[in-house]
């Protein structure tokens, strides 16, 4: 896709939580080309709003155009208005959400705010000016504004966008519509982030991702951890209203995002990418899960202070569940007034005309109890029990909209937003093979329905988060303990590094330098033969790339010990041919 290269990398410095506000059309009915090719009439910008001291009470269909209005200019310090700056989110061929919070000292109950979006940084070309009402945003919301501009704009291009309220306009976002649903783009890039605890490292790596000649930001999950406490690095200790360690209650989860927020290098990115964005399961709870039988959710070990009160854990899901709807600007269904497993749906998909299609599921709302929670233990000894046929990680209906949108993919390459490894991964414990329950061995049964589906899809390409590891590998329909085997190969898996997470090498204290990291790669391999890559001793971020003819993946570390920005290490770029199903390295 086309880049603006006169857009600024450091525009946005300012920093904003985002509270949300809207609900979108169930993305299971229609065709997914259907939804994704609509346009939303003349002046489309739905905004959801929440008023003070309750919940959603309804939706403005339209904010007013106000194009004979010249926005205001950048002011000197638009943090004192908009302390967590700007962002944008779930692009559309014709809009995208914008996103942004007001400072509760600067609010005024009844006085609008106003979206700006303009063809040039100068604002010299505006396209419009959009005025949300004043009632629309407040305390309800954690006064964040999120606008969702569809039919405004044109396809494939990227704009500048800024608030302003009561005088004072914010810093400059950049966002970027999707191209048209016929176009053919030479090429559509990524950047891949995940796991990003706050307490254990600086956040330099988005600092390169601002900078970062790429299209879309493309987030896997962990954007929050549900953790407080002090920190080894200066700066970075978490204090929850609630005084407890881990987030007990809506006002802990919005202080989590608000704090992640001060973070100068994160906000400068998501001002500069819009951002296409999944959870896992830090934002809620550890090790979180759907307890069938009970109808109620769960999660494990079973230490933390509401895993034993049902009704409580229940609160915790739904207070967690609202706080990322409202700080993430995604084009989501969220309903607080349906069954908590049904309150937001994350799966949705976006069409890069005829290059990419993008799947995104979510693999933590639906997902059944892990295989070896019995034992309070993540690592189990096998990769599924005699239950597994039953077990699933997606649920049974958005398991069915998945292997419709597979089914119905005609782009060249078909690219899944994956919060967990799908490839089956293990290594040897006195003798016998641990897999990791959590990922998708733990839902073998599941993972073989959709490794079928898999195989009849030409570039079936999976982009991972969760394990703090950059990773590369075949996505197989079987993985036979006979290293002589030779089974089916249906696609490719690219994982991204943490920015910040616990990774292997600092968990086990592996050894560093080029011998440590060949010794871990040499484990691995011993007992995965389909993982071409594996390094689990750096931090920071990845980057897709798709072309016609290829797929080209690089991994980039970044020190988390650093609040500067510092440099970047390649770790590897490797590439696949389109029609092929071979990894070269092409450093």
């Amino acid at each position: 896709m086309p880049r603006d290269e006169h857009a600024d990398d450091g525009a946005d410095e300012g920093g904003a939580r985002g509270t949300a506000a809207e609900g979108t059309a169930d993305e299971s009915d229609p065709t997914r080309r259907d939804v994704l090719a609509r346009t939303g009439g003349s002046v489309a910008a739905g905004v959801a709003a929440t008023l003070a001291g309750r919940g959603l009470v309804g939706t403005v269909e339209a904010a007013t155009n106000r194009t004979d209005r010249r926005p205001e200019a950048a002011a000197e310090n638009p943090e004192a208005t908009f302390p967590q700056s700007v962002a944008s989110g779930d692009p559309t061929p014709d809009g995208v959400v914008l996103w942004t919070r007001l400072a509760p000292d600067r609010y005024r109950d009844g006085e609008s705010v106003t979206a700006t979006v303009a063809r040039d940084e100068a604002f010299d070309d505006v396209v419009g000016t959009y005025e949300v009402p004043g009632g629309v945003v407040g305390p309800g919301t954690d006064y964040t504004v999120r606008l969702t501009l569809d039919g405004e704009l044109d396809p494939g291009t990227a704009y500048h966008y800024r608030f302003a309220y009561r005088g004072v306009a914010s810093r400059t976002g950049r966002c970027r519509t999707l191209p048209a649903p016929d176009a053919s783009p030479d090429s559509v890039s990524f950047a891949l982030c995940t796991c990003q605890d706050y307490r254990n490292g600086y956040y330099g790596a988005y600092g390169h991702v601002a900078r970062a000649d790429v299209d879309f930001l493309v987030h896997l999950g962990d954007f929050v951890y549900e953790s407080a406490g002090p920190s080894a690095y200066d700066g970075r200790d978490v204090e929850l209203p609630s005084g407890a360690s881990q987030a007990m209650d809506l006002e802990d989860f919005r202080h989590l995002h608000r704090t992640y927020r001060t973070d100068r290098f994160l906000r400068r990115a998501l001002g500069r990418h819009t951002l296409i964005a999944t959870w896992d399961d830090h934002e809620i709870v550890n090790n979180r899960y759907w307890d069938y039988e009970a109808d109620a959710p769960g999660c494990w070990p079973a230490d933390h202070p509401a895993a034993n009160d049902a009704e409580r854990l229940r609160d915790l899901f739904a207070d967690g569940i609202r706080a990322w709807w409202e700080y993430l600007p995604a084009r989501v269904r969220y309903d607080e007034d349906a069954p908590l497993r049904e309150r937001i749906r994350l799966n949705r998909e976006f069409a890069f005309g005829d290059l990419v299609d993008l799947v995104v599921t979510d693999e933590r709302l639906h997902r059944s109890e892990q295989a070896g929670t019995q034992r309070a233990r993540q690592l189990s000894f096998q990769s599924d029990d005699e239950s597994g046929s039953s077990r699933t990680i997606l649920g049974e209906r958005q398991r069915e909209w998945f292997l419709d949108s597979l089914d119905a993919s005609e782009a060249t390459w078909t690219a899944w937003a994956n919060e967990v490894l799908n490839m089956a991964f293990s290594l040897r414990e006195d003798g016998n093979r641990v897999y990791n329950a959590d990922a998708w061995d733990g839902y073998e049964a599941e993972r073989a329905t959709i490794t079928d589906a898999l195989a009849d899809v030409a570039n079936a390409v999976a982009l991972t988060g969760d394990m703090h590891t950059a990773l590369a590998g075949y996505v197989q329909q079987s993985y036979p303990d006979d290293d002589e085997a030779s089974p089916s190969r249906v696609g490719v898996e690219f994982m991204t590094p943490a920015v910040t997470s616990v990774n292997l090498g600092e968990l086990l204290e592996l050894p560093d330098g080029e011998f440590g990291r060949r010794l871990a790669s040499e484990l691995v391999a011993e007992t995965n033969p389909h993982v071409e890559f594996f390094d689990s001793h750096h931090w920071g971020y990845a980057t897709v790339t798709f072309t016609p003819d290829n797929c080209t993946y690089s991994a980039w570390a970044v020190d988390k010990d650093s609040d500067e920005m510092g440099d970047r290490e390649r770790l590897a770029t490797l590439r696949v041919r389109a029609g092929e199903m071979e990894i070269r390295d092409v450093r």
